[in-house]
């Protein structure tokens, strides 16, 4: 008897799930919308397309709270420089960032360190932020293309009356966009959000939707608040400035820690 009875509850949760696998996905109330919101986000860029930005970051993981001071500059798709400063002033690192290899300069310990993958090398900071600097750079000037990656795979309504792109690899499983782009939150494969809020405008970025605040909040690496204070398509920079001058007597260092996010 007690095996019927469970062999009848197993089967109604086997339909329940296969229901709930089968449930209409809810159609999105202005289908223009779409490509406009998908178009806005994703830009038309140039290789030769130059940036620079100041902004803040506010810190929390289970480890560490503080507040830090970030200048970038550069090529968004190519060469990126980033200074990130403590609260008071002193440079904790300087950083040289290309496709290929990241580089950084610890100056209070006259050590610097070098990886192919940024994030293993951005680990080191144990900031909760899944990009590397051309990324953060790219999502201050309001392209989103090199953060989600490719074409969506899939797109539908949510309940809230949001747009909900999905994406079938990469770090971004889905992106929740209001038609008028006021919110846009990212969720990614190892569980974490990113939400761009306090939509603003500049003349100098036509056709895109930029952000000032940027949360980016993880269950298991905490959370990190980014407030862009100035940005401008261009910037007083040489290109020898992307460079990154070491001292003669500074210390190699391996890294051994793991990308935060995979």
């Amino acid at each position: 008897m007690r095996t019927a009875r469970l062999t009848a509850l197993l089967a109604a949760l086997a339909v329940m799930a296969l229901l709930a696998g089968c449930a209409p996905q809810i159609p999105v109330r202005d289908p223009e919308a779409v490509s406009r919101v998908w178009s806005v986000l994703r830009p038309r860029t140039s290789e030769t397309d130059r940036i620079t930005a100041r902004f803040s970051l506010q810190v929390e993981t289970p480890d560490n709270t503080g507040r830090l001071v970030g200048q970038l500059w550069g090529y968004s798709s190519s060469l990126v420089r980033l200074d990130l400063s403590s609260g008071t002033g002193a440079t904790v690192a300087m950083i040289r960032e290309t496709p290929e290899l990241w580089t950084a300069f610890i100056p209070s310990e006259n050590t610097a360190y070098r990886h192919p993958k940024a994030q293993a090398g951005l680990a080191l900071f144990r900031i909760p932020v899944p990009f590397d600097a051309r990324q953060i750079g790219s999502l201050m000037a309001g392209d989103l293309t090199p953060v989600v990656g490719g074409e969506y795979a899939a797109v539908h309504g949510t309940k809230e009356g949001l747009i909900r792109f999905e994406f079938p690899g990469g770090e971004v499983a889905r992106m929740d966009a209001a038609e008028n782009l006021e919110t846009l939150v990212l969720t990614g494969r190892g569980g974490w959000t990113l939400t761009c809020e306090k939509p603003y405008v500049l003349p100098a970025f036509p056709d895109r939707q930029l952000y000032d605040k940027f949360t980016f909040s993880s269950p298991r690496d905490g959370k990190a608040v980014l407030r862009v204070k100035s940005l401008e398509p261009g910037g007083q920079w040489q290109a020898s400035d992307l460079d990154l001058a070491l001292p003669r007597d500074v210390q190699w260092m391996r890294i051994t820690a793991k990308p935060q996010y995979n």
